[in-house]
């Protein structure tokens, strides 16, 4: 019940449009920190999800969290949903964007085939990079019911502690996205973050079998480190792999995948791990698809070094003619006003 809570609440708060967004609005040596934001927020949501979670399941008898209390954090997420909603609508596009559209005047369905046709290796690196979700999720949802399953921690004082790692995940991802633009994205941020999931996992679990609330800390917190390297920099990375006319179908259709094949099962494959008596499973998947995900990263192409670019992808034609466009009819009207009398 709990897991479903936070999952929730948290899911709508990623939004491939809004990682494109923010890039695209974002300065040219900006673009790791701007993109950044959307996971912070992503982070925020699932840090107000918990905390939410930790309320209801401290002030509600578990017949009454069961039966209708349940309720009250769908009600306020929803609130937000409907707010963040209106804030999207009446946000202007990004230059670049119209730029695009003006000499791409595809259908969404041609679009859509050019994206399948001419960026397949994007599609795979934007579907590796979203991959290791599946830990996020273990670890934002079921973390906490894992603790107490497997060693009979109280279920309040586990999303207590979850909720401060989670402050800490909030912190390191707009940090990290600030020093992809100086350093570089993909050599130190994804492979990282991968690695330390890779190195981290299997052991943070084993010492969940020592007792103490701060030792649940540690755990949630290690994992939450290591997340949040990866997190700080795979939505810039993702738009910089598209060109503006399939950017958002290109990490969507990647990210949307992979979410609802590893992300979205990934508590129900836990809880199924524990149930058959093999907890340390939990671990080794996890593991698993952060490796596979580890090999594709090598292949990725560092972006973080071109921040200077004009356009957020490292060749987009489209936008170069369509601000080329736009620049020309700009002048023709300012030389139009000047010869009136």
């Amino acid at each position: 019940m709990v897991a479903r809570i936070i999952q929730g609440i948290s899911a709508g708060s990623e939004g491939q449009s809004a990682i494109a967004f923010m890039v695209e609005h974002a300065p040219a040596n900006r673009r790791g920190l701007f993109g950044s934001f959307t996971n912070m927020a992503s982070g925020l949501a699932t840090l107000a999800a918990t905390g939410a979670a930790a309320m209801v399941t401290s002030s509600f008898s578990s017949a009454d969290l069961a039966a209708w209390g349940w309720r009250i954090p769908f009600i306020a997420g929803g609130v937000l949903g409907v707010v963040g909603l209106i804030l999207r609508a009446r946000s202007d596009e990004t230059p670049e964007f119209e730029a695009s559209a003006l000499v791409d005047q595809k259908s969404a369905w041609a679009r859509l085939m050019d994206l399948l046709r001419e960026h397949p290796k994007a599609l795979l690196q934007a579907a590796a990079l979203s991959a290791p979700a599946v830990a996020y999720y273990t670890w934002a949802t079921f973390l906490p019911t894992y603790a107490k399953l497997t060693t009979g921690r109280d279920l309040s004082s586990t999303l207590a502690g979850s909720v401060i790692g989670l402050a800490l995940l909030v912190i390191i991802v707009p940090v990290c996205g600030y020093l992809s633009d100086r350093l570089g994205r993909r050599k130190i941020f994804p492979i990282i973050g991968a690695i330390g999931m890779i190195v981290l996992f299997y052991p943070m679990l084993l010492l969940l079998n020592q007792p103490g609330f701060w030792v649940y800390v540690l755990v949630s917190a290690s994992g939450w480190v290591v997340l949040g390297i990866w997190q700080s920099v795979y939505p810039t990375i993702q738009a910089e792999l598209f060109p503006a006319s399939v950017r958002v179908s290109g990490i969507g259709f990647a990210h949307q995948i992979v979410i609802a094949v590893f992300g979205g099962t990934a508590p129900l494959i836990a809880a199924a791990f524990v149930g058959a008596g093999q907890p340390m499973f939990v671990a080794v998947y996890m593991i698993a698809i952060v490796a596979l995900s580890l090999i594709v990263y090598f292949t990725l192409p560092e972006t973080g070094s071109r921040a200077g670019r004009p356009t957020v992808a490292p060749a987009d034609p489209e936008v170069l003619e369509g601000e080329h466009l736009l620049s020309e009819t700009a002048h023709s009207g300012i030389q139009a006003n000047a010869s009136r009398p």
